[in-house]
């Protein structure tokens, strides 16, 4: 058996920005990180060539765990690791609409796939008439993009306006005449119902009958959180949200946090479960997540930020400011129904 104080499991962005901001932070503590997979979601072109540097700062095991026994997780490999703290970072998935003939050559699921990514742009440089099935932040950019390239695109959404989630209706009205404006087409309130074609995609066919020729499809419908591992850690999720988490990050076991897409989010004006997953926000989550894993400072009082002559940014309490250690908070925040364990 094999102990880490800290362990980090997840391929993505937030689980190493997790692991770098825990290693610059508590720089006595044992770290580890569990990548399922050893491909990048990263292109690597743009990439500081640092891999080399990581060995020195912490472990990486290219493993998924198992089960969970306390504080002891067990891999596939049978290594059996035992942690402190423990963090999620498992992230998300692309959902697979149930549309017919979503197999055929020539149809592609935007997912965080590098080399699926690099087939999609060699195909798309190829198509002559290009659909994009998603109205969401992707489906837009991919949509803009295209158009720029000089492809003829049209773009579904099943709501009834762009960016339902993100913008207000006067906003989305503005996207959709950009979109219009350089040529693409804008379809709303439609779905597609099924898709045209022996082998390789022809058209596809929508909700209101219509159909469309077109030789290359790309589905970017939404993401659904990977809660796999929670599962089997026994750990509180929503199947759909993610696995719930407290303000300070942290499951239903207080050793154990969730960060990225894998964690829940919620709404700032209602407290209910979001579905909203962006890259900065997680990003950043991720980093203040690493940097507090055995403390937390808060305030229940007015915060005032000002700049000094140095320009860096001081910050003065008032009324409370009280520095919390994880293991004395125990306000629950998982009796939500609808959430499984």
């Amino acid at each position: 058996m094999e102990r880490y104080q800290i362990v980090i499991a997840g391929n993505g962005e937030p689980a190493l920005v997790c692991t770098l901001s825990a290693r610059n932070t508590y720089t006595d503590k044992s770290i580890a990180i569990i990548k399922t997979d050893k491909k990048n979601t990263i292109i690597e072109e743009i990439l500081t060539p640092i891999t080399g540097t990581f060995n020195n700062m912490f472990n990486i095991f290219y493993d998924d765990i198992a089960s969970r026994d306390q504080n002891k997780i067990i891999l596939n490999s049978g290594r059996i690791i035992e942690f402190e703290k423990l963090v999620l970072a498992s992230g998300s998935r692309a959902i697979e609409p149930p549309i017919e003939g979503i197999r055929k050559e020539g149809v592609i699921l935007i997912n965080k796939d590098v080399e699926l990514i690099r087939k999609a742009k060699k195909d798309a440089v190829d198509a002559e008439h290009i659909v994009v099935y998603g109205g969401g932040y992707i489906g837009v950019e991919l949509c803009d993009e295209l158009l720029r390239l000089g492809k003829k695109v049209t773009i579904i959404e099943r709501s009834k306006r762009l960016m339902p989630s993100s913008f207000d209706a006067e906003t989305s009205f503005k996207i959709k005449e950009v979109i219009e404006n350089l040529g693409g087409r804008v379809i709303l309130d439609s779905k597609i119902r099924q898709i045209i074609g022996l082998d390789a995609v022809t058209g596809i066919k929508l909700s209101s009958d219509e159909i469309i020729d077109c030789d290359f499809l790309m589905i970017c419908v939404g993401s659904r959180p990977n809660v796999e591992t929670a599962e089997r850690l026994g750990i509180i999720y929503d199947r759909d949200r993610g696995i719930l988490i407290d303000e300070y990050f942290r499951t239903s076991d207080k050793n154990i946090y969730a960060v990225g897409d894998c964690a829940a989010k919620r709404d700032f004006f209602t407290s209910d479960l979001s579905n909203v997953l962006t890259y900065s926000s997680k990003m950043e989550e991720a980093k203040l997540l690493g940097s507090n894993l055995y403390s937390v400072i808060f305030n229940r009082g007015k915060m005032i930020s000002y700049l000094s002559e140095k320009t860096n940014i001081k910050t003065r309490i008032k009324n409370e400011l009280k520095k919390l250690e994880m293991s004395d908070a125990s306000k629950s925040y998982f009796h939500l129904p609808g959430l499984q364990k």
